[in-house]
């Protein structure tokens, strides 16, 4: 008849020999130790845990590793977390007048007067039907300009290949400013990203 420690916080079976679980590495000191006619609770038929390693770095490491795969660091005292799929975070551009926000919600969205925000932008000539493309992509967002004549400018600098945004970063959508002065017919917006 077999003998086991049942991991409290996995339900992984361990031999009775094991002070630490060899799936997740709990403590199994208090966990008694069981045979097979022993009454425990119902099996959890749910899909097995998953625990990792999360490195100072970011990196989410499998719970068995004792060095960091991306930055080699010793991570044999962090204690295993389960795994938690991260959210998603939200991106919202909000003009810098005050009266308008939009908030993507598609992993592609093309803007400009003929596009998406097309009720803000379409009062603002120097904005292009179709101006730029903001992608969201592994939690980061970024803007790829797509107009010939009246550019897209982040921080005001003119953009020439898609560029990641950040919190806080100011986008310019056909114009850019110049002494503290922006150009009347073009678009501004804050990028505000929330966790």
């Amino acid at each position: 008849m077999s003998k086991y420690r049942i991991c409290p916080d996995c339900g992984f079976h361990n031999p009775p020999s094991r002070i630490e679980c060899s799936q997740c590495e709990a403590d199994l000191t208090s966990t008694p130790v069981v045979d097979e006619n022993t009454s425990t609770k119902p099996a959890d038929t749910s899909a097995p845990r998953a625990f990792v390693r999360v490195c100072g770095c970011g990196a989410r490491n499998p719970a068995a590793m004792r060095k960091c795969a991306v930055c080699g660091e010793d991570i044999s005292d962090i204690i295993p977390s389960e795994d938690v799929p991260e959210s998603a975070p939200h991106f919202t551009l909000a003009s810098l007048d005050g009266e308008y926000a939009y908030e993507l919600t598609q992993p592609e969205t093309d803007v400009g007067r003929e596009q998406e925000m097309r009720e803000y932008l379409s009062a603002k000539p120097y904005v292009s039907r179709t101006h730029a493309r903001l992608t969201a992509e592994n939690g980061r967002l970024y803007i790829t300009n797509l107009s010939t004549t009246n550019f897209t400018y982040v921080n005001n600098l003119r953009i020439s290949c898609r560029q990641e945004l950040h919190d806080g970063d100011e986008i310019g959508l056909g114009g850019n400013s110049a002494e503290g002065t922006r150009q009347e017919g073009a678009a501004y917006f804050t990028v505000r990203i929330c966790p």
